[in-house]
């Protein structure tokens, strides 16, 4: 059926859902709100696999950069003017507030150009090098979290920011995050992916170590927040390489299956980051300095070797 009714059914999922905690007066109900809102989430491959089908090649990276860093600027917008609405008039309004800009959202999926699906030919075989990455994602995922869990706990309790002040340095990771998203898929386009996700980890590295070196330093501690959004930089890089690798005619399948690899590397870095922290407060900042840049090249030199012939691989 094509990409667009999916992506559209996606979105006005995830505006119901958020809908349906209007009306709750306790938690009982909010497990059917949480998975109609999380099953927006399968939108997310569908719309890398629709920018990757109607953008040229050359400025792929530029494109998913763009698209990705629009998220993380809806979150810098929206989380603050979120707490003072909800402040003001309520959750319950600040919650009905949020589902009526979701379906706004959703209705500006309709005005996306229609794109026919491939026509599909036998089953969904992509060459080793997807497999392989596949298996190297959960790790890369798990690595790009470790450092962000509990980084609002680090904040208040090792770094004493003061809590009116700590939303400002969360703020900061977003920032970094949409700017060095664009800047990654530009240099991307520029220079290839290799050198871009090794760029994006050696920031991270260098984040990691000045945030640990920081203490109670503020303006040490901003600027490392901001480049700890390099952690996320590098998924345009890997989405507009692994265009190359998946047959154009599972696109949507190819993007659907890295991005369940993602999701459970992301959400077990979540729990590895807990027995750090607990362990020592510094030691998911250390984790991710020494592994940032020896990951990606893992990563690096997995892409390295799909060749741009494998674009064209058909499905047998």
């Amino acid at each position: 059926i094509g990409r667009k009714p999916v992506i559209t059914a996606a979105w006005l999922c995830a505006a119901l859902g958020v809908a349906t905690f209007v009306p709750l007066t306790d938690w009982h109900g909010a497990f059917v709100g949480s998975a109609l809102y999380w099953s927006g989430t399968a939108g997310l491959p569908l719309i890398i696999a629709y920018v990757t089908s109607t953008t040229p090649r050359r400025e792929l990276g530029r494109a998913l950069g763009i698209v990705l860093g629009a998220y993380f600027a809806g979150n810098i917008i929206g989380a603050p003017i979120a707490g003072v609405i909800a402040a003001s008039i309520g959750f319950r309004a600040a919650v009905a507030i949020a589902a009526v800009l979701l379906a706004g959202s959703a209705a500006l999926t309709f005005g996306l150009r229609s794109v026919p699906p491939h026509v599909e030919r036998g089953p969904f075989r992509p060459p080793r090098t997807f497999w392989v990455l596949l298996g190297i994602t959960p790790f890369a995922a798990m690595l790009s979290i470790v450092s962000l869990a509990f980084l609002p706990v680090y904040l208040r309790e090792v770094a004493a920011i003061p809590l009116d002040r700590l939303g400002v340095y969360l703020g900061l990771v977003s920032v970094g995050a949409a700017g060095l998203a664009v800047a990654a898929g530009r240099f991307a386009d520029a220079v290839g992916a290799v050198p871009a996700l090794l760029g994006a980890a050696g920031v991270m590295t260098a984040a990691s170590v000045l945030m640990a070196l920081s203490g109670r330093a503020e303006p040490l501690v901003g600027v490392a927040a901001l480049l700890l959004g390099s952690t996320q930089a590098a998924n345009p890089v890997v989405a507009s390489a692994v265009e190359r690798i998946i047959p154009p005619a599972r696109a949507a399948q190819g993007y659907a299956t890295y991005q369940v690899a993602f999701a459970l590397g992301f959400g077990a870095g979540g729990t590895v980051a807990g027995f750090l922290y607990e362990a020592d407060p510094l030691l998911p900042f250390i984790a991710s300095a020494a592994l940032a840049l020896p990951v990606a090249a893992i990563v690096a030199a997995v892409l390295a070797g799909a060749t741009p012939s494998l674009r064209s691989t058909e499905v047998s």
